[in-house]
């Protein structure tokens, strides 16, 4: 087993988290993954962070920034972007498809490969529930981070090995609100 640990990070948790518009510091987001090595993974390395989230179809005019916004993500050092789509629903929000798939099979692949002792993941519904199970059947242990347990599902807190808490005032540090365009 690796004596390294790996984070993963729905995106749509992040975008939940703060209700006005907000621009994701992906440096900030990896760093704070990187000072877990410190504390809730000391004596294990952090070996990468996966960033999951869902584009937008390239014919929509919204598309060409969001692209550019991906890209400068999956610039950071240290962090693998995994994007799934965005589906219009009747009402007109938008919905990731695809996200949790992957999120999933990549918990479930790194964990089978032995790749990481540690999986510190932000996510919070129940949807993960055998993915987590199954990573820790192989022997990893996986942590929750998430600010004050904020729309952790009862699953998941219960079968976690921990839950890290996301400090406020880095949460307002890694999603600082987007000034008015």
């Amino acid at each position: 087993m690796s004596d390294s640990y790996v984070g993963f990070v729905d995106a749509g948790v992040l975008r939940a988290l703060r209700k006005k518009h907000f621009r994701p510091r992906g440096q900030v987001i990896a760093n704070w993954f990187r000072s877990l090595a410190d504390a809730e993974c000391a004596g294990e390395k952090f070996l990468r962070m996966y960033w999951y989230d869902g584009i937008r179809d390239p014919s929509d005019r919204l598309y060409p920034g969001q692209r550019r916004f991906f890209d400068a993500i999956g610039r950071v050092p240290g962090i693998q972007l995994r994007l799934g789509h965005l589906v219009e629903h009747e009402d007109g929000s938008l919905r990731q498809k695809g996200v949790d798939t992957f999120l999933t099979l990549d918990l479930v692949r790194l964990a089978g490969r032995s790749v990481c002792s540690t999986a510190v993941l932000i996510v919070t519904d129940r949807d993960f529930v055998e993915a987590i199970r199954t990573a820790q059947d192989l022997g990893v242990r996986v942590l929750i981070a998430t600010p004050n347990k904020y729309r952790l599902a009862g699953d998941i807190a219960q079968l976690a090995d921990g839950v890290v808490d996301i400090p406020r005032d880095v949460l307002r540090e890694m999603l600082p609100i987007a000034p008015a365009s």
